[in-house]
Order: C-alpha cells, then sequence, then structure tokens
C-alpha cells in the first residue's frame, strides 16, 4: 500500500513540473515576442505571438504585431485591417491615424495629411514628416499657380499665391497676376469703347483705378455716354425713357440728375401706368355732367387692356341714358384730344376682363331714365346681333332690352400715352392718375 502512495506521489509531482514547465515556457515566449516587437522586429514578433494561440492576450498582440509589420512593409489595407479588428488595443488608434495620414499624403491631399501628423505629436516621427509638409505644401501650392499662370487663368493663381502669406517668391508672382489681369481689363475696357457701349467701358476703367490712364479714359467714356443720352433724350419715347433715365442715374452727376428729372416729369407717371396696367388701375380724364343739375365734373375711368403705349378705358360709371346704342361726346382738354381714339361702346370681349360687369349710374344719368336691374345700370354694348339689335350689360350678364327700357351709355376710349402725359396719382380709386 506504502509502494502505491508512493507511486502515485511521484506522478503528481511529474504533471505539476509539467504544467510548470508550460507556463514558463508559454511565458519565455511571450516575454521574447514583447522583446522583439520592441525591438522592431514587428514580423518575427507576429510568428511568435501566434504560436501563444490564446495565451494571456497573445492573440490581440498577433493582429496588433501584424498590422506593424503590414505598415512598415507598405502594406497599408492590410496594416488597417488588422489594427481596425482590435482598435483601441495598445496604440492601434494612433497608428491608424498615422495610416491614414500616409494615404492622404500618397492621395496628394497634403493640408489634411498635414493635420494628422500634427495630432500624433512625435509618434513613429510624424513630427518630422509634418515639417516636411509645411514646406511641401507651399512649393506645391507654388508649382500649382506657375501652372496656372502658363494657362492664362492668372485670377486663380493670383489667389494662390495670395494665400501663401508672402512665400518664397509668392508675393511677386501674384503682383504679376495682378498686372496681367490689369492688362486684360484695360483692353476689354477699349474694345467696348471702340464697340461704342460707352457706359460699360466708363464702368470697366473706373473698376481699374489708377491703373494706367485708366481715370482719363473713364471720364472720357462719361462724356460720350452723356452726349449719347442727350441725343436719346431728344428722341425719348414711353418705351425708351426708362432706360434712359436708367443710364442716367447710373452716370450720378448733376448734369444727368437733371436730364433723367425731365424725362421722368415727360414720362415718369405715364411709365407707372404701364406698369400697373395688369392691376387695373384708375384714371381720371374728361368731363360729362355728372349731377342731377348737368354740371360737369371729372371722370373715372379703369384701364382694361393695353397695347404698346396705348391704353384701353372704361368709364366707372353709366353717365348718360340713350334709346338707342350711340357712344356720346365727352369735353376732353385740348391735350388730350389728339391722344384719344374716338369714344365708343364697350364690347363683349371689352368686358371679359372685368370679374364684375355692374357699373353705378351718375344721378345725370338716372334724371335721363336710365334703367336698372339688381341695383347697377344696363348699358349699351357696341356689339352687333344678327338681327340688327345692340345687347346690354346688366350686373348678372349680358341680355336683350326690353321694350319701354332705356339702357344707358357707359363709354370706351383709347388713350395715347406717347401723345397725353399723366403727372399725379397712384392709380388707387381715391388718387387715380390724372
Amino acid at each position: 500500500m506504502m509502494k502505491k502512495a508512493l507511486t502515485l506521489l511521484a506522478v503528481l509531482c511529474i504533471a505539476m513540473t509539467a504544467t510548470a514547465c508550460v507556463y514558463r515556457s508559454n511565458q519565455q515566449y511571450y516575454e521574447r515576442a514583447q522583446l522583439y516587437l520592441g525591438s522592431g522586429d514587428a514580423e518575427y514578433a507576429a510568428e511568435l505571438f501566434a504560436q501563444l494561440g490564446e495565451y494571456g492576450d497573445s492573440a490581440e498582440y498577433a493582429l496588433y504585431a501584424a498590422g506593424i509589420a503590414a505598415l512598415e512593409a507598405g502594406d497599408l489595407t492590410l496594416a488597417r485591417t488588422n489594427l481596425e479588428s482590435i482598435d483601441p488595443f495598445k496604440s492601434s488608434s494612433r497608428y491608424l491615424t498615422y495610416i491614414a495620414a500616409l494615404e492622404a499624403e500618397l492621395a496628394d491631399e497634403l493640408e489634411t495629411a498635414l493635420a494628422l501628423y500634427e495630432q500624433l505629436g512625435t509618434f513613429r516621427n510624424a513630427h518630422e514628416a509634418a515639417d516636411e509638409l509645411r514646406t511641401a505644401i507651399p512649393e506645391a501650392a507654388m508649382r500649382e499657380g506657375r501652372a496656372l499662370m502658363s494657362k492664362g487663368e492668372y485670377a486663380a493663381a493670383r489667389e494662390l499665391f495670395l494665400s501663401l502669406d508672402g512665400y518664397g517668391q509668392s508675393a511677386a508672382l501674384a503682383a504679376n497676376c495682378t498686372s496681367a489681369l490689369n492688362r486684360a481689363a484695360y483692353t476689354a475696357a477699349d474694345k467696348l469703347c471702340e464697340a461704342g457701349d460707352h457706359l460699360a467701358a466708363m464702368q470697366a476703367f473706373l473698376a481699374l483705378g489708377d491703373v494706367l490712364d485708366a481715370p482719363d479714359r473713364a471720364q472720357r467714356c462719361r462724356d460720350a455716354l452723356y452726349e449719347d443720352l442727350t441725343q436719346q433724350a431728344e428722341a425719348a419715347t414711353l418705351e425708351t425713357a426708362g432706360a434712359i433715365i436708367a443710364a442716367c442715374e447710373t452716370l450720378g452727376d448733376e448734369e444727368s440728375a437733371q436730364l433723367a428729372a425731365a424725362l421722368t416729369a415727360r414720362y415718369g407717371v405715364n411709365m407707372d401706368v404701364l406698369a400697373a396696367a395688369d392691376g387695373q388701375p384708375y384714371v381720371m380724364l374728361g368731363q360729362y355732367p355728372t349731377g342731377e343739375s348737368g354740371i360737369e365734373s371729372a371722370l373715372l375711368w379703369q384701364v382694361i387692356a393695353v397695347s404698346g403705349p396705348e391704353v384701353t378705358l372704361l368709364c366707372t360709371s353709366v353717365i348718360d341714358a340713350s334709346p338707342i346704342a350711340t357712344p356720346t361726346d365727352l369735353t376732353l382738354p385740348q391735350e388730350a384730344q389728339s391722344a384719344v381714339t374716338g369714344v365708343t361702346l364697350p364690347s363683349a370681349a371689352d368686358l371679359t376682363s372685368l370679374t364684375d360687369l355692374h357699373s353705378p349710374a351718375t344721378p345725370y344719368a338716372v334724371a335721363q331714365g336710365v334703367a336698372t336691374e339688381d341695383g347697377s345700370a344696363l348699358y349699351w354694348l357696341r356689339d352687333s346681333l344678327e338681327n340688327g339689335m345692340h345687347p346690354v350689360a346688366t350686373g348678372s350678364g349680358l341680355s336683350i332690352p326690353q321694350d319701354g327700357v332705356t339702357p344707358g351709355v357707359r363709354p370706351v376710349i383709347t388713350l395715347s400715352l406717347e401723345e397725353y402725359t399723366f403727372t399725379a396719382g397712384d392709380g388707387t380709386m381715391e388718387n387715380p392718375f390724372r
């Protein structure tokens, strides 16, 4: 029995000795792998760590060392793959930043690479790479700027040189670009002047400042432009007056302002009439008996159509009664008589632009017996039916007048704004053009 116990004890001692030996062997391999990794032989260290399997953090170290070895061999893709799989183990995050910096540098994204290197400080001598890029970046910009100059792209080249804050010859090259741009601008301004576009030429010369004789050329263009505008003003029409006024305002001197003021006095309100035409503004023109006693007063009209400088005006009231469809004579101011193309009755087409056919009758028209329906006076249209009869308009639409009913007269006129000048008003019913 004693002999068996001694045998079992011997077996246990041998087993414990073997386990201790394995442990000491793994630990020795582990320390040896660390030593090789620390001395810079990452490839061999990776092999040693791989042999250790799951011993401690050997698996992570195996990938870590393999990533560093791949980085040293220039295989950035493999290095990134290994290090990303264990990040943030040890310095894997900083190695990944370093790899990103290398990739940016290889892609010629030097500013990005520099920023990444600067984040790393002295890691793997990143500060030295950063110092090299601080020189390489402006040199690359200088080469790019010169290339742009060779292609005639002086504006882009100048911006690039100016961004270098005086590095090397950048300031001198920027000045050369400025001179080239000024010469080109001067030539372009000169061509505008030769083509007779004095306004654009003047503005171009003014933009050049004191370059060459640009101020003198700008003044000569201004004088020529004013002479042109004076001639244009003498032959101005309602259609051309706006552009002439705008050009006078561009010159910005007293002579031009006076010329613009004269044109505005002649055409300004008429231009407002045309500009407001789509909104059917109101105008006041001519006279007719409106009071019950027959006293004349001014008539209010609404613009219902425009064609070039001519506007079609529809009176806002029925001003008289008539047993037949015929217009009536108005009292027009002397200056408007040649500007008005007749006085007529509205057509059905004239009324299509109205949202409401209702029309009040003046006290004079009521006294003359004009018929009303639903609070609106009936008024003749100039349209003629096949039987020769004329329809009338009511507040609810168009109809044929009944026997014994006397419709009214709601006149329509066409006015030439080239021949008649409105001088006041804003086109509202309370403040009509007049």
